[in-house]
């Protein structure tokens, strides 16, 4: 595991910096995405890097981590809506490499098959990035998700539904059920880079840092993981 804890005005442009000189070093890497509170200044700061610095996406593929099941892309709390506001609308990525979750899908068991298939294509991914719940879960793996989890539909937990309520303007309005890649997925990736910020996220981050590898805390498998790089700010590595 490779620790990397910096100010949190710097941990966004950190963050880019991380996955950009991924994509100079690869640049036809395959990426998966997360969407969430922590990887917006992440978004905007590849875009700007794009923008300003010429970092090329034009051979890369994207794969996004899950989406909210039941409501259709163009749903602006979408998880590839979010994506296309924050970064793929700014960049030069090619439409045909962006793979996601479809969570209207009239057979969401068949949309996993067909996901799975496509990452399978690819190589496998490269580099996924990742965010992390207040309650360990990554993607939408809940506590007490095994270990062996693939792609699937999943129940959002009653704390993750309110950690989401002010986003979606109400807990009645929040996705009950997820598409998600699940914990084995998630293992299988080549390299994985972990994100936190804030103290709210202090205590969870070290339960799956420090404490036993248990699906009480699905963050914590990744203490298993051959090539994982956990990027946080001072306030999240503060229980470390």
């Amino acid at each position: 595991m490779k620790l990397i804890v910096t100010e949190t005005e710097h941990f966004d442009r950190t963050a880019a910096g991380f996955v950009s000189g991924y994509i100079r070093m690869k640049p036809d890497a395959v990426l998966g995405f997360a969407t969430g509170s922590t990887t917006v200044g992440l978004h905007r700061e590849l875009a700007r890097m794009h923008l300003e610095e010429g970092l090329d996406f034009s051979q890369v593929y994207s794969f996004n981590l899950d989406e909210y099941a039941g409501i259709p892309w163009e749903h602006p709390k979408s998880c590839r809506c979010r994506m296309e506001e924050q970064l793929f609308r700014h960049v030069n990525i090619r439409r045909e490499r962006i793979e996601f979750l479809n969570g209207a899908a009239a057979d969401p068991e068949a949309e996993c098959v067909r996901f799975a298939r496509a990452i399978d294509a690819c190589g496998g991914i490269d580099l996924q990035v990742l965010g992390i719940g207040t309650n360990g879960h990554i993607a939408f793996n809940e506590p007490g998700t095994p270990f062996d989890s693939r792609l699937r539909v999943v129940p959002l937990a009653q704390q993750t539904i309110g950690d989401k309520s002010a986003f979606f303007g109400g807990e009645e309005l929040v996705p009950r059920c997820g598409i998600t890649m699940g914990l084995m997925d998630v293992m299988r990736c080549k390299r994985n880079v972990l994100l936190a910020r804030g103290a709210d996220k202090a205590d969870i981050i070290r339960r799956s840092l420090r404490g036993p590898v248990t699906v009480d805390v699905p963050a914590s498998v990744l203490q298993l993981h051959p090539q994982l790089t956990v990027i946080l700010d001072k306030a999240a590595a503060a229980g470390l």
